[in-house]
């Protein structure tokens, strides 16, 4: 083992689990159970932490009365303290032609190019049982040992909080806890809603939640996997206490040989969600979080006539829908844009939340000399870390105005220079560019309708005379179009089908080019 926390939770597995572990370095050998029935079967699960290149050197293995069999492989994806690791898999199974204590034969892996090799761990086979596994129907058993009723899988609804305020955004995901699964397989049933009363809900992007990947539940211990296609973020709008997130979900096993699906009905969360503290402040608008205010944008001078244009940040820990533009008593001050964004972060207390930043830009159209001085900017919001109401003040700096900017007229004093006509050999240049482009046009096309002669005749094969007028009519061309494709190719047969061609008048050769795009095979 790396380190001794993992070692005191194998240590903690295995006091739940009839399991021998060994570990060699990287790779970690796992045989279980220990004791079983003649008849019946063990497993030996090799695992590692990492994606480099992991393959069994032996698939078959008969020694000293032990039989070992490789049974397939799979991928493990594991979230421990908001980081995700991977581990790969390889599965055998061991059974004996008889009863006793054993010693496993050596199984050798592979794993970045260096060859590990496993521990000789010892295992005990008992008399049959009496209900021996059919060998015969069921030749690759898959965990019969396992109990049924503790490996009933379970998908619950948490949130990152159970008591907040109305207006006051949450978290809310989904976890499934497992026992008899390989590679959990999850899916929410689409024709299954959520239930979310009483909340705005939307879903995030480009956000993970991650949790221990085993815990105890219900007295047991389980895995865990969260669904981390849809993670929520909700706004209540109404006090009380609820359940929020009922559903059904899809849940199977992706590496189990005809295993069967099973609808999950969800375990809801349990929330309660309390009434904001009477006595709100004059113009509160629902902003709930800890903020800070700032003027990030403003200018130290403006001239009389021009508009001064200043912006106000507002950004914290909270969501941003209770944020609004402060009205301003001064009718001259307009609101020009806003922009509003919120993010799911870790945040400066250390835990995880939303983070949002708001800025507000502002428009005055500037009416006088002297200086300007504007009443103070105020934002109320209610303050989670000090659980009351906040005012936060922003006082403009005094700006003065200068007088009206003058115009600076260009003085035209270059006249505008006439157009002068192109040179002779300009227009002689472009007049041969345009014969030779010409030129070259119509010795393409006739290349191109040369060539469609040929594939057409060339896809007749060896049909002549009346046998290719059958076949043309069989393809729907009309007789007279038929007789005089018939009779073209006939010339082609004495002179070459380019000379055909080129013997032709105009008309003659519309006629023909017409033909070839009718009985020109379609895609």
């Amino acid at each position: 083992m790396k380190n001794f926390g993992k070692l005191i939770f194998f240590f903690f597995l295995t006091s739940f689990l009839p399991a021998s572990t060994i570990f060699s370095s990287d790779v970690e050998f796992h045989l279980f159970p220990t004791e079983f029935s003649l008849g019946e079967h063990a497993k030996l699960e090799i695992k590692v932490r990492g994606d480099k290149p992991f393959r069994t050197i032996q698939t078959n293995i008969k020694k000293n009365g032990v039989r070992i069999r490789f049974s397939g492989s799979g991928t493990e994806t594991q979230i421990i303290n908001f980081k995700v690791s991977k581990s790969q898999i390889l599965n055998f199974y061991i059974d004996t032609e008889s009863e006793g204590t054993f010693k496993l034969p050596e199984v050798s892996v592979e794993y970045d190019n260096k060859t590990y090799t496993s521990p000789p761990i010892q295992f005990t086979v008992s008399k049959k049982s009496k209900h021996p596994q059919n060998q015969f129907f069921n030749p690759f058993p898959m965990e019969d040992f396992e109990s049924p009723s503790e490996e009933s899988p379970e998908v619950a609804f948490h949130t990152n909080k159970i008591v907040f305020y109305k207006g006051e955004p949450i978290v809310g995901y989904f976890v499934l806890y497992y026992n008899g699964y390989r590679q959990p397989f999850l899916e929410r049933d689409p024709n299954e809603s959520i239930s979310f009363p009483y909340f705005l809900s939307e879903t995030l992007r480009q956000v993970s939640v991650q949790i221990e990947p085993e815990v105890q539940r219900k007295n047991n211990i389980k895995k865990t996997l969260v669904y981390d296609k849809e993670i929520y973020g909700l706004t209540p709008i109404k006090s009380g206490r609820f359940q929020i997130g009922k559903t059904k979900f899809i849940s199977g096993d992706s590496l189990r040989f005809n295993s069967l699906q099973e609808t999950v009905t969800t375990t809801p969360a349990t929330v309660t969600v309390l009434e904001l503290p009477p006595n709100k402040p004059k113009g509160f608008t629902g902003a709930i979080g800890n903020f800070k205010l700032e003027l990030t944008k403003y200018p130290k001078l403006v001239h009389r006539g021009e508009t001064l244009y200043f912006e106000v940040t507002i950004e914290g820990e909270g969501g941003y829908e209770g944020i609004s533009p402060t009205t301003s008593s001064n009718p001259d001050i307009q609101l020009i844009s806003q922009n509003k964004t919120k993010t799911f972060r870790k945040l400066d207390s250390g835990e995880y939340g939303f983070y949002s930043v708001v800025r507000f830009q502002y428009g005055y159209q500037v009416p006088k000399f002297g200086d300007l001085q504007m009443d103070p900017y105020t934002f109320n919001f209610f303050s989670l870390k000090e659980n009351q109401y906040k005012t936060l003040l922003i006082r403009y700096p005094e700006i003065t105005i200068l007088p009206t900017k003058e115009r600076q007229i260009k003085p035209q004093t270059e006249k505008q220079n006439i157009s002068k006509p192109p040179s002779i050999f300009i227009l002689v240049f472009v007049a041969i560019f345009g014969v030779l482009s010409y030129l070259g046009l119509v010795r393409y096309n006739h290349r191109q309708q040369t060539k469609g002669f040929m594939d057409l005749v060339t896809g007749f094969g060896k049909k002549r005379n009346s046998f290719l007028l059958d076949y043309l009519k069989r393809l729907g061309l009309p007789e007279e179009d038929s007789q005089f494709l018939v009779n073209i190719v006939g010339d082609g047969e004495k002179e070459t089908l380019e000379r055909t061609f080129q013997n032709l008048n105009k008309k003659e050769k519309l006629k023909l080019i017409s033909l070839i795009k009718q009985l020109k095979p379609k895609d």
